[in-house]
């Protein structure tokens, strides 16, 4: 597509949106707004005030002050404050005192949920005749939310700087947004497929303007054209989201920097900044949530935590449906924040160089957005992680998914997902009969084809301890196209036996002790059936990273798709 050609069928949007947002559903038919960002300041000199030490009730040592494209933030030692900019970018209205201050409460409201302590209220902003204060006496004209600083050093994209983001973070962090969406309200008339495309053809409308400017016409019309079809082709799972409950009130703009891990939580997180001042933002997929946090750790070029997180929430929140949708989910959350990059690049308030920086920003992320919209390869693998228990095929699989890139599927988690148990959490003997571990393999596959439909390979992390169960795997292989390898760990029963003595005091998925280990080594057999090429023998004690190794080295070119 031409250029011009691109500007062409942006002129076509607001018709075509308004068709497509009452395709289907009733109710969702809405007008969409074009981008407006002018800034009317009521008070021109709010920020130049709100700068000053003595503008608070306790001065601090020092203030500094921080634009974005909605708000205000005045960072002081130890607090913030933050004022809503007057500015109506049509899915965001500012416009006036009234309507900030709702916003200002609602941010208030939704942040407490997963940052508590973190929101401590709303300030009122006052005018004297000293000019704006937090402190008065005054007319009151505006207001702030007011926060408790959390230290940069604690943030997400700090960790990162410094290495420090590990894979116990994302796995707590996944496991904590789980418990937050499960307690979470049911929204499922803003997951309607409608309402998706009548976003994205929103986002298309609005990015009019910046077209060859920031952002490469003809591209972003490709990834219009794309999403869109996307949509249509996946309606149906699209609306089983809807009736199985995965659509929820979240967060709405779940970032990297949005996310902090302070020491005092040892490993746990507060995430701030919920969108508040649009619901149907807020409310949706909650794989459309976490999709954002993913799609930005591709864009800092670390896809191996992104794959790791998709992962780790797929298996705390028993959802592996999702896969096939989080391509078109990551690409629609990289094409936001190229438009919102767009719009601060655009502000007449935006020094130069930051400008430069945002439209720079925006064109690579039309590109990242871009990148979702290639077919995988079709020769990732299934592997399937077996052996006794106490093994190590957890600690391997979850090593290997990071690696490789590849969602880990635990048939301990599955066996207790389908009790409705956390993966923790005690099960009874009447989930280990013969009956329920055919079930469990069942389910176990079925998880696997969802994500073997996103075009992802797989791991399987079980037993498999005879031919019939092992068969499982490989014929799903086989009715995928994909190449199979069964990896089998194998060790002698003394350190089977130090190792369950040492879970016995720990909190595990698996519920295998040492009292089972004679009766589970009985039954096990060995993978004979299996042809050599497609059975991998490793050593238990060996070292994690050399068994990781070792399953790499392992045709290289086909684990490396």
């Amino acid at each position: 597509m031409t250029k011009q050609n691109a500007r062409d069928f942006f002129v076509s949007l607001p018709t075509l949106a308004r068709s497509n947002s009452s395709r289907g559903d009733s109710g969702l038919a809405r007008r969409l707004l074009p981008c407006r960002s002018e800034l009317q300041p009521p008070h021109p000199d709010i920020v130049t005030d709100l700068a000053r030490r003595g503008a608070y009730p306790t001065p601090p040592d020092s203030i500094s002050v921080k634009g974005t494209h909605a708000s205000w933030v005045f960072l002081g030692d130890t607090e913030v404050w933050k004022v809503k900019r007057p500015v109506n970018y049509g899915f965001l209205d500012f416009s006036d005192a009234e309507k900030r201050r709702q916003s200002c409460e609602a941010e208030v409201r939704l942040g407490a949920r997963l940052a508590p302590g973190v929101y401590l209220g709303v300030a009122p902003v006052y005018l004297g005749a000293d000019g704006h204060s937090f402190v008065g006496p005054g007319e009151v004209v505006d207001h702030a939310v007011h926060m408790r600083r959390l230290s940069d050093q604690d943030s997400a994209p700090a960790l990162l700087a410094r290495n420090d983001l590990l894979p116990q973070h994302l796995r707590s962090l996944a496991a904590q947004l789980a418990d937050f969406y499960a307690g979470a309200p049911k929204t499922p008339g803003l997951g309607a497929p409608a309402l998706l495309s009548a976003n994205i053809a929103e986002n298309w409308l609005q990015t009019q303007p910046y077209l060859d400017r920031y952002v490469d016409g003809a591209s972003v019309a490709t990834l219009y054209h794309w999403q869109e079809g996307c949509v249509f082709a996946d309606e149906a799972r699209l609306r089983e989201r809807q009736t199985s409950g995965r659509i929820r009130e979240g967060h709405g703009d779940l970032r990297l920097e949005h996310v902090y891990f302070p020491a005092y939580l040892e490993g746990r997180s507060l995430v701030i900044d919920p969108i508040e001042f649009n619901r149907r933002f807020r409310c949706g997929d909650v794989a459309l949530d976490i999709a954002f946090l993913s799609m930005e750790l591709d864009a800092i070029g670390r896809p191996e935590l992104a794959a790791f997180f998709l992962s780790q929430f797929a298996r705390a929140t028993n959802d592996y449906e999702f896969f096939p949708l989080v391509d078109l989910y990551s690409s629609y959350r990289a094409w936001i924040r190229a438009k919102v990059a767009c719009f601060v690049a655009a502000d007449p308030s935006t020094p130069a160089d930051k400008s430069r920086r945002k439209a720079r920003e925006a064109s690579r992320l039309i590109r990242l957005a871009l990148s979702y919209t290639k077919a995988r390869p079709t020769t990732s693998p299934v592997i399937a992680v077996s052996g006794p228990i106490a093994a190590g095929k957890s600690a391997l699989s979850e090593a290997l998914s990071l690696e490789l890139r590849h969602p880990a599927i635990s048939s301990d988690a599955t066996r207790k997902g389908l009790a409705g148990l956390r993966p923790t959490e005690p099960a009874p003997t009447s989930l280990y009969t013969p009956e329920q571990t055919r079930r469990t393999y069942a389910e176990l596959a079925r998880r696997a084809q969802c994500v073997l439909d996103s075009g992802r390979g797989v791991i399987l992390d079980a037993t498999f301890s005879d031919p019939g169960l092992r068969a499982v795997a490989r014929d799903l292989a086989r009715a995928n196209n994909r190449p199979f390898l069964l990896v089998e760990l194998c060790a002698n029963e003394k350190t089977l036996r130090g190792r369950l003595a040492r879970r016995a005091s720990q909190v595990t998925e698996s519920d295998a002790r040492e009292q089972h280990l004679t009766d589970l080594l009985q039954a096990f057999r060995p993978p004979t059936e299996l042809p050599p090429d497609e059975r991998l023998v490793l050593d238990a004690e060996a070292p994690l990273p050399k068994l990781v190794a070792r399953v790499k080295a392992c045709r290289p070119a086909v684990l490396h798709a």
